[in-house]
């Protein structure tokens, strides 16, 4: 077999596969022989026909099965011999159904396909990341602690006969219709409220100032057309209020009784605790930033051609799944805030990104021998088993029914990846103000 690669463009190539005549021969001598054993013909006892007939007989069913039988191994022996991984959209030429074969001629065939284009990497000092520790300052804690002691407030009725004040706080019945009917979880009782905190809508709030105990108000608004609850924009409302009681709030005192009653020793020991729970908090903000601004300037200094049957298979694809998705919830597009005709252009945009990603951590993972081991795999299985309190057996028996394995494989394979790209990039130059 001869096999001749034309480059097409840097992620098409053309295979021009040539089978010898030798082999179309004994291909034809080796069909003919078995249909020898399979047919009867007049005159003759069965697998005693002589070739000649059966071959003039049967010529088309011959030639056919020795395609059928020749292109598929000389194709995919093609692409072992030229080191080629295909990714889809190939196109033969001529189709095999209408190929011409010939005993005594070689059988001549074209494959255009589609497979991953050779690229660059820049280095791994070309990447520039913020490398700066996470720093929590002292005024966070104490923002959050304000914020926990907020938690614990108690409001305690006052007997006082005036109308609300726009510095009081309130206990209100509250309950919200749209088109008539009460919206999920669109009231609630003994609500205490701080008037000026945005815990109620504003609108909402202006009405409560001037009111007195037991006074009941019905206020009416309009949702704006882009409140995030698709279902409520643009919409008119009702609100049906009732003031229980002007309170005084009162916020626990921030000491090791208040500790001990969030299961800590002391305060001492309360405040150690948020402050350690915050610089993990901003070490995985750090690394999550430093990830997305290095897989960016990957992306953006390595040219790569990805084919356009990747890209349009991936957002068929997704298009599919987020309609079905929507038909077994009972949604339309507009209700999940979904615009189809913008949908195309963003999973393309994803489509891309994805397949830039892979492709690049595959180069990397191959060159720096970067692996995950059946331990290793088993191990992150068993984690995320306890944080759902799950089986881990069961979960992992799961996660192999559904095929979804080897995606943990490869986002363990990612980490590592990440890992080694942070620890070999250049740390970003502080800028000093004198």
């Amino acid at each position: 077999m001869n096999v001749e690669v034309e480059r097409l463009g840097n992620s098409q190539v053309c295979l021009r596969v040539e089978i010898s005549a030798e082999e179309v021969n004994q291909e034809l001598e080796r069909n003919c022989q078995d249909l020898r054993t399979k047919v009867s013909v007049p005159g003759f006892r069965k697998g005693r026909v002589p070739l000649s007939i059966l071959k003039s007989r049967f010529a088309e069913h011959l030639k056919a099965e020795a395609i059928q039988n020749l292109v598929p191994p000389a194709y995919e022996q093609a692409l072992m011999s030229e080191r080629l991984i295909p990714l889809g959209n190939l196109e033969l030429s001529p189709p095999m159904n209408r190929m011409e074969l010939k005993e005594g001629q070689p059988l001549v065939f074209e494959a255009t396909l589609d497979v991953k284009p050779d690229f660059v990497l820049p280095t791994y000092e070309d990447l520039v990341i913020d490398k700066s520790p996470p720093n929590v300052p002292r005024e966070e804690v104490e923002e959050y602690i304000q914020r926990l002691q907020e938690q614990y407030a108690t409001y305690i009725p006052l007997e006082v006969d005036r109308p609300v004040q726009a510095s009081d706080s309130v206990r209100i019945d509250w309950e919200c219709l749209v088109d008539g009917t009460p919206i999920t979880d669109g009231s609630k009782q003994d609500a205490d409220i701080d008037i000026g905190k945005g815990q109620l809508l504003p609108a909402v709030e202006a009405e409560i100032i001037g009111m007195r105990a037991d006074e009941t108000r019905q206020i009416e608004m309009d949702f704006d057309d882009n409140h995030e609850n698709r279902e409520l924009a643009g919409k008119h409302a009702v609100f049906n209020v009732m003031l229980r009681a002007i309170t005084e709030k009162q916020l626990p005192p921030l000491d090791d009784e208040f500790a001990k009653d969030l299961e800590y020793e002391n305060y001492d020991q309360l405040r150690g605790a948020i402050w350690n729970n915050l610089v993990e908090e901003q070490k995985a903000l750090h690394n999550q930033r430093q990830r997305e601004d290095i897989l960016q300037q990957l992306i953006e200094k390595t040219t790569i051609e990805i084919p356009e049957s990747i890209v349009s298979q991936h957002v068929q694809q997704t298009v599919q799944n987020v309609l079905q998705r929507l038909r077994q919830e009972g949604q339309t597009p507009e209700q999940a805030g979904i615009d189809m005709a913008k949908l195309p252009t963003e999973l393309r945009e994803d489509a891309i990104k994805q397949t830039k990603q892979a492709w690049m951590f595959d180069i990397i993972a191959e060159h720096e021998n970067i692996r995950v081991t059946d331990d290793e795999l088993d191990i992150e299985i068993r984690r995320i088993a306890d944080q759902q309190n799950r089986d881990p057996q069961k979960y992992a028996s799961l996660l192999k029914e559904s095929n979804r394995l080897e995606e943990f494989r490869d986002a363990l394979r990612n980490d590592k990846v990440y890992r080694l790209l942070i620890q070999r990039a250049s740390a970003k130059q502080s800028v000093i103000i004198v």
